[in-house]
């Protein structure tokens, strides 16, 4: 008998590691592969939902702030509030500054103004916040006139002790520290006030007779 013979697998003998033909070894009792599987694929799924969900939030949000600023700021009655676009699910927040909607008033000269006065009954009242002065509604601050006295409604109106021109600061002090709710005039007086949004404005006499003044007028810068 050959005992150097090549013999044949016999049942028992170990598997070949690289053998295609044998399967693989089952895993050991108490093996967590199926587990660590589980988790990894749980992991995964975890990340892309996530990815997901941020590139959803980015493509949502980009394109929204920008026209959301464009009706914010071609609508000056929206002044009062403040658009807020969060982005991109990262809680940055991004404040839309509106352009501010009061104006300062104009300074034009208005000249030959007449200011009447009615001795029958209550004279008629002028609001000099807009430019030219008008005459006032009911209920709204205004100067008006009676008899040689000129009379303020919310008492910010004061002498000017000069026929010259007065200055915006020298009117607002002048108010601020020597306020009166009346005031004689004549033909050259010039008496500061401010108006309902707090600007400074002189009014000049030229002319007078018993039923009206004429005045030169204007808000000071």
């Amino acid at each position: 008998m050959n005992t150097d013979r090549t013999r044949g697998a016999q049942l028992g003998d170990p598997a070949p590691q690289n053998d295609p033909t044998v399967p693989p070894p089952p895993p050991p009792p108490g093996s967590h592969h199926s587990a660590t599987q589980t988790a990894n694929a749980s992991g995964n799924a975890t990340v892309t939902q996530n990815n997901t969900q941020k590139n959803t939030q980015l493509k949502f949000s980009i394109p929204v702030v920008g026209p959301l600023l464009s009706l914010a700021y071609a609508h000056p009655l929206i002044a009062g509030l403040t658009a807020v676009a969060v982005i991109g699910g990262g809680g940055a927040a991004v404040t839309a500054a509106l352009p501010d909607s009061t104006s300062s008033p104009s300074t034009t000269l208005v000249r030959g103004f007449v200011m009447k006065t009615d001795s029958a009954k209550a004279p008629p009242g002028y609001d000099f916040t807009p430019t030219p002065p008008v005459v006032a509604d009911a209920g709204t601050d205004a100067i008006y006139l009676q008899g040689t006295f000129l009379y303020s409604t919310n008492g910010k109106m004061a002498a000017w002790s000069s026929s010259a021109v007065p200055t915006a600061e020298g009117c607002r002090e002048a108010v601020t520290e020597h306020p009166v709710r009346q005031t004689t005039v004549s033909v050259s007086y010039v008496v500061c006030y401010l108006d309902r949004n707090g600007d400074p404005g002189y009014i000049s006499v030229t002319a007078s007779d018993n039923d009206s003044i004429t005045v030169d007028t204007a808000h000071l810068s």
